[in-house]
């Protein structure tokens, strides 16, 4: 539906109140829709992918919009027509990179008629740009991994010999890396793991060809389920008021990939270094701080700050948290729920990146296969079913899961005909099933 064919009109939602508007309907966007939602909220959802399985949720209202990746100016007038037909001053929901990049862009068009979950501009350029969140935790008294800043192949030559081996190449703000065919030429990774100067020297040559500037990491040790997260929502005088703590079990794909089983812990420790660090960034909104714990020294070290909804916020809402409904509350200006102590042990999964990754290790015999069914075992919640909201799984089903798996066998026919090795995923295409699902 285009902005035209709305004038007008009152945007005619389910439900009195302030409504509230999430940008895209991937993980993030209906967990947002079914956490605000389930309490009888009105929401709209607003997509530019006319097959996503979010937008089939019985808990939103989905239209079709241009792309703030690809097309923001079309997206503005968009967005500020269907504000302005709103009855009452909605609260607006970003769910990736892109979106903040637009929203905070167009924040002087768009704050007459909506009340943004975001951090102002200058918390959220630090948080978007890897080597100035390194800057500020190390103000902040913070650990962090070392992190040095390039943007040619002569600063690779000059830091070279400074770096320890293995580390890491980073985007200084992953969108960079998403924009345009970006995406394709630094092969689709969001991170490239490094074992020496020559390999660096070799990867740089390829990602520079995307984006130049790049953020060479100190590698942290440790497996994925070293990684944890202190989720949190500092409100508008830059106070933390609630929070719970996650670990990923799992991530797909491994080493530098989105948790696809993460479970909620109590990790309190994580609290003081946080709320310090965000504070000193002045922040305000909900915020995803990932931590690496060093298994040989036991210390936590910042990963990376993610200033918005995350695709796992959903557990919140599981273990008494809910953040989501908490910055609804102090955007749409009504009391915020009484606080409460975060219950450890819920795990959310991607179910359909889990599923495909099931197959994919039966189809190799994989002795990984019984741990992935152990670490999904116990109080669970999930990206797209739900027994509340069931349309969403099986729109994901008839139109991605199958759709992937005829690519897959053809590809693998097709190799097996020329005689050469098949794909390592059954989701063949580039990608394949859990790369649409990389949201910044």
């Amino acid at each position: 539906m285009s902005p035209e064919s709305q004038r007008g009109k009152t945007v005619s939602v389910a439900g009195p109140g302030t409504p509230a508007i999430v940008m895209n309907m991937y993980y993030t966007g209906l967990g947002i829709a079914r956490s605000l939602g389930e309490r009888g909220i009105p929401v709209i959802g607003l997509t530019a992918s006319r097959g996503i399985y979010g937008k089939f949720t019985r808990y939103a209202r989905t239209l079709l919009c241009p792309d703030s990746r690809t097309e923001p100016e079309k997206l503005l007038p968009f967005v500020v027509d269907l504000l302005k037909q709103c009855e009452r001053r909605a609260v607006l929901f970003p769910t990736r990179d892109d979106d903040l990049v637009f929203l905070d862009r167009y924040r002087n068009e768009l704050e007459p008629y909506a009340s943004i979950v975001a951090p102002d501009s200058s918390a959220l350029t630090t948080c978007l740009d890897k080597f100035q969140t390194f800057l500020a935790a190390e103000r902040a008294g913070v650990a962090a991994p070392r992190c040095w800043m390039v943007g040619d192949s002569g600063d690779i030559e000059r830091i070279a010999g400074q770096v320890s081996y293995p580390c890491v190449l980073k985007p200084v703000s992953s969108h960079q890396w998403r924009q345009g065919n970006n995406w394709k030429l630094v092969g689709a990774r969001k991170a490239i793991e490094i074992f020496s100067a020559e390999e660096l020297a070799a990867e740089y040559r390829t990602i520079a060809r995307a984006e130049k500037c790049a953020v060479v990491q100190e590698l942290v040790p440790g497996g994925d389920d070293c990684l944890v997260v202190e989720a949190c929502y500092l409100d508008r005088n830059f106070q933390r008021v609630a929070g719970f703590q996650a670990q990923k079990l799992a991530q797909e794909p491994e080493g530098f990939g989105t948790g696809c089983i993460v479970q909620s812990v109590s990790r309190p420790e994580l609290v003081e270094p946080t709320r310090r660090l965000l504070e000193s960034l002045r922040f305000s909104g909900i915020a995803e701080v990932e931590y690496k714990r060093d298994p040989g020294t036991g210390e936590y070290k910042l990963i990376e700050i993610n200033p918005r909804p995350w695709d796992q916020h959903r557990l919140g809402n599981a273990c008494g948290v809910d953040l989501v409904y908490i910055a609804y509350c102090e955007h749409a200006g009504l009391p915020l729920p009484s606080r409460s102590k975060a219950v450890p042990g819920h795990k959310w999964i991607a179910d359909d990146t889990l599923m495909v990754t099931l197959l994919r290790l039966a189809w190799r015999r994989s002795p990984r296969l019984r741990r992935y069914f152990h670490l999904a075992s116990g109080k669970r919640l999930f990206a797209i079913w739900s027994l509340r909201d069931p349309l969403p799984m099986l729109a994901w089903f008839f139109t991605g899961f199958i759709w992937d798996l005829m690519v897959a066998c053809v590809h693998w026919i097709c190799a097996r005909l020329k005689r050469q090795p098949s794909p390592n995923d059954l989701a063949a295409k580039e990608g394949g099933v859990y790369a649409r699902h990389l949201e910044g």
